[in-house]
């Protein structure tokens, strides 16, 4: 009986030493705008860094140099002054499969304007470069496609789920982030509001 109280015991320490491991700032990390969740999903509370990252609503996008599926170099800095959608993507993804087909109808209606859709495929792991030409083939998939080869731009931007999207304003600021796939009325509206 003794020797059950203290395994109880030992169960309750290890238990409160990974809570405390897993909530050592004690702070809660929420993507906000305008006081809300961005999407009102909790999974931001996972994905989202700290101030010093860049990452939150209102600060500057990172910058990243990949090449695209067509072998072109693209940089977000390149699009300074352009409405940009941001996407984070791969195949193996259903949400993912689920959004392209909107992100392609919004991406042929603003062509002529101000605005961009940049689809990052996390290429690694699994993950080929012809299973992306597959995917981006099959579905006619028309707006940049870079490769994140080395993971590296999955890292910048602390992406943990996909798809994830970040919707980028004419001075790079980051205006607004989404967890999960999005409709065609969802990506208008946050463009609509973007200056």
């Amino acid at each position: 009986m003794k020797k059950f109280f203290i395994g109880v015991l030992l169960v309750l320490v290890i238990l409160a030493g990974i809570e405390l491991f897993i909530h050592k700032d004690g702070k809660e990390h929420v993507v906000k705008k305008d006081e809300q969740l961005v999407n009102g999903q909790s999974q931001a509370q996972a994905v989202y860094g700290d101030a010093a990252s860049g990452l939150k609503v209102g600060t500057k996008a990172p910058n990243f140099t990949l090449q695209t599926l067509s072998g072109e170099t693209i940089s977000l800095s390149e699009l300074a002054g352009k409405k940009v959608i941001l996407n984070f993507w791969a195949t193996w993804c259903p949400p993912c499969r689920e959004e392209m087909p909107a992100m392609e109808r919004v991406y042929e209606q603003y062509s002529d304007s101000n605005v961009e859709i940049i689809a990052v495929n996390s290429t690694v792991g699994k993950e080929t470069k012809e299973k992306a030409e597959e995917f981006v083939k099959e579905l006619g998939l028309t707006f940049p496609i870079p490769l994140d080869t080395e993971g590296e731009v999955i890292k910048l931007y602390q992406i943990y789920g996909l798809p994830t999207s970040y919707f980028i304003d004419t001075n790079g600021i980051i205006h607004s982030i989404y967890f999960g796939p999005m409709d065609e009325a969802y990506m208008k509206e946050e463009l609509t509001k973007m200056s």
